[in-house]
């Protein structure tokens, strides 16, 4: 991690010590890690869906439908990302979004470059994007995945407020 910051230039290392981000041993991704910690969240939270890029995923989706989760295939191109990145940009200037100040989330979104193509759709663009936008596209496809659930089960909060931790 230390070269990671040093080369970066990104403070990992601060963001991990205020558990803003979770680390792992090593310089590839450990999907077991992240499978687990996807596994104990569930047992927190009532998790509808998991949407997931395609690429690369298969025995992840394999191994979370194994323990019982949805998985939802979800591209990356302008006609899965326009619909939610809109949504996510009209939330937030109407500034209905919070993300409870995440620096993780905050410092990615300042990196995405919005690509438009001539129809008017959008989406982010990894390429043209300044640094990391992971956690960004996540939350557009999370986003996604929550308007279209929206009142198939009512809302967690008919029965009971917010929790506050």
């Amino acid at each position: 991690m230390r070269l990671r910051v040093r080369r970066d230039h990104v403070p990992y290392d601060v963001w991990t010590a205020e558990g803003c981000l979770e680390t792992t041993e090593g310089n590839v991704i450990h999907y077991g890690f992240i499978e687990k910690f996807i596994e104990e969240l569930g047992t927190k939270y009532h998790i509808k869906e998991i949407a997931f890029d395609r690429w690369g995923a298969t025995q992840m989706v394999q191994d979370l439908e194994g323990m019982g989760f949805t998985v939802v295939p979800f591209g990356q191109g302008y006609k899965d990302m326009s619909p939610p990145t809109k949504e996510l940009m009209k939330l937030t200037l109407e500034e209905r979004i919070a993300h409870g100040g995440h620096k993780v989330l905050r410092w990615m979104m300042d990196n995405v470059y919005v690509r438009q193509d001539p129809a008017g759709n959008i989406k982010m663009d990894k390429e043209k994007s300044t640094e990391k936008i992971d956690a960004a596209a996540a939350t557009v496809m999370a986003l996604d995945r929550a308007i279209r659930n929206q009142g198939s089960e009512g809302s967690v909060y008919d029965g009971r407020g917010i929790l506050v931790f």
